[in-house]
């Protein structure tokens, strides 16, 4: 039955499944729409402005000829020459005098009224309707205006071309437009085919060969930019793949020890029949071992975590390296003496156990009698100190030693796999501290931030 609450949905993500490059795509095309659309429009207005001033230019051409052929007589009277093309030059031509039209071509009524408002007016441009167009020139005698000569031009040949161009212009730009976009997709394509590339090799050298990078080959900037990111998230990747390696070897190193406890009981439970004093103290190991296991786990994954900065806790120095001492089970071969005064530090008691341990064991792997475990007080550092009367750690390998995997001595046949002293290194680094070996003796010092 539904409880009467709505299952929240997830929100929808229009884009997951457009493309970049029909996005791209549609971008240019709204692009060159708009550039197409202002030439176009730009364009018939320069040629809308053009041709009325090429009818302009007739029509003063016009009107200058007619005068030329306009006679001047006593008292300002006007006569009119006949010339050869008198028929061309008449058409569309009205002469004025003082008194009255001298010349008048034939026309509809609002074509002659036109030219009569223009025949006493001053020089001036007249549009009759859409139709037609007029001129009038002023004829002057003596300094005296004697007369009017008005022209006119049909504009029709204008708009029919004005209209053409229109036309013409829009059929250009809708043809741009329809190639503009297969184009602008097939570009898009082309210039995305890198990343798509790149993308599909990142995604197998993740899976398969994270080692491998794009490095510097010569590419175009962009592209360059994006093969150093993805060699930034293969970094990266490498660095995670190399960490969850190193953590699985810390645990298997780590926890041989108190897990072969373990089994070495319960071997010996099923050797033989033991009393109940002897079940208790073999209950007591193993659950000593397991607890031990258990505060290795929580120790190296907190490490993993990245926690140890965040709550670096607190702990009394003392009980955490009898603890450490403890959790190396009984050492026959050699004496290990402590003497750490008291005092806390400002790392939990589990960081300081693990980080001490590989020290230990590594101290009493090489000493000839006696291990000592000091400590002494700086100025902001606790420090603990780790001597033993072993061969010591040659200069040259005093910064190898705490490199994962690295042995100092590979053919002494210790089952050790060269992980304790960087597991200790990394977790006191991650406790603002460190582990280092100074002196001439190889002192190993374990220095801890203190409470």
């Amino acid at each position: 039955m539904s409880d009467g609450s709505a299952r929240p949905q997830r929100a929808r993500r229009p884009f997951a499944r457009r493309t970049l490059r029909g996005q791209v795509s549609l971008l240019g095309l709204v692009v060159i729409t708009g550039w197409v659309i202002i030439l176009t429009i730009s364009f018939n207005l320069l040629l809308a402005n053009r041709l009325k001033s090429e009818a302009d230019s007739a029509l003063r051409t016009r009107a200058t000829t007619a005068a030329a052929t306009v006679a001047f007589k006593d008292g300002n009277a006007i006569s009119v020459r006949e010339g050869a093309d008198d028929a061309v030059l008449d058409s569309g031509i009205w002469v004025y005098s003082k008194d009255g039209s001298v010349e008048r071509p034939h026309g509809d009524a609002s074509i002659q009224a036109a030219a009569d408002r223009l025949a006493h007016g001053p020089s001036r441009y007249l549009n009759n309707g859409e139709t037609d167009r007029l001129y009038s020139l002023p004829l002057i005698d003596h300094g005296k205006r004697a007369g009017t000569v008005v022209a006119s031009v049909s504009l029709e040949p204008y708009r029919h071309a004005t209209k053409a161009a229109l036309a013409g212009s829009a059929l250009v730009a809708g043809f741009v437009l329809l190639g503009a976009y297969p184009v602008l997709r097939i570009a898009a394509g082309r210039a995305l085919r890198p990343v798509d590339e790149m993308t599909k090799q990142a995604a197998d050298w993740s899976a398969h060969e994270v080692s491998a990078r794009f490095g510097d080959e010569q590419r175009f900037r962009e592209i360059q930019t994006l093969a150093a990111t993805l060699d930034g998230v293969l970094d990266r990747l490498s660095a995670v793949v190399r960490h969850e390696r190193q953590l699985s070897a810390e645990l298997s190193h780590e926890l041989r020890t108190p897990l072969a406890r373990i089994v070495a009981e319960v071997d010996l439970l099923l050797a033989r029949h033991h009393d109940p004093a002897e079940l208790e103290t073999a209950h007591r190991a193993m659950r000593e071992s397991a607890l031990s296991m258990e505060r290795i786990l929580e120790t190296l994954l907190a490490a993993a975590r990245a926690d140890i900065r965040d709550a670096p806790g607190r702990c009394e120095l003392a009980p955490a390296v009898a603890a450490a001492v403890a959790s190396l089970g009984p050492e026959t071969r050699v004496q290990l003496h402590t003497a750490v005064g008291p005092g806390a530090v400002g790392v939990d008691a589990a960081i300081v156990e693990r980080v001490l341990a590989p020290v230990l064991d590594n101290a009493l792997r090489y000493a000839a009698t006696g291990v000592r475990v000091t400590s002494r007080n700086e100025a902001d550092t606790v420090v603990l100190c780790v001597d033993d009367d072993g061969p010591g750690v040659p200069v040259e390998e005093r910064e190898a030693i705490f490199e994962p995997g690295f042995r100092g001595q590979p053919d002494d046949a210790h089952d050790g796999a060269g992980l304790g002293l960087a597991l200790a290194r990394r977790l006191a680094r991650a406790a603002t501290g460190d582990v280092v070996v100074s002196g001439p003796e190889s002192t190993f010092e374990i220095r801890l931030p203190p409470a």
